[in-house]
């Protein structure tokens, strides 16, 4: 059996791990937004220009088919986003689990 300090105790220590958890969550979603950002900017910008676009293959830069180009950065986006709106959830998970730990927590110190 425990005492209410050991116990208390015990779900701070979850608490603080739970908002360990959402802080690496929400800077992993960060970085997606920024990924997703970016593929598109540069989607934007191969749309609108006329020369031969480039690729970086390694230490490589070389000339690619725009329309491929076009293809992949579309996929890759379609992907990020897919994955984006994954973590998203899971953040969201995460930060309900925490509040839902942070209530319990208070209300068991306040009956102390």
């Amino acid at each position: 059996i425990m005492t209410p300090n050991a116990a208390a105790e015990e779900q701070i220590t979850e608490l603080q791990q739970q908002e360990q958890q959402l802080q690496q969550m929400i800077l992993q979603r960060q970085t997606m937004q920024s990924q997703v950002l970016e593929t598109e900017n540069a989607l934007d910008t191969l749309t609108k220009t006329k020369e031969h676009p480039f690729k970086m293959v390694g230490p490589l830069l070389v000339v690619v088919d725009k329309q491929e180009l076009q293809e992949e950065l579309a996929s890759k986006k379609e992907t990020l986003t897919i994955r984006l709106k994954n973590v998203e959830q899971q953040e969201e998970q995460l930060r309900k689990r925490f509040q839902d730990l942070q209530h319990k927590l208070l209300k068991q110190l306040q009956q102390q």
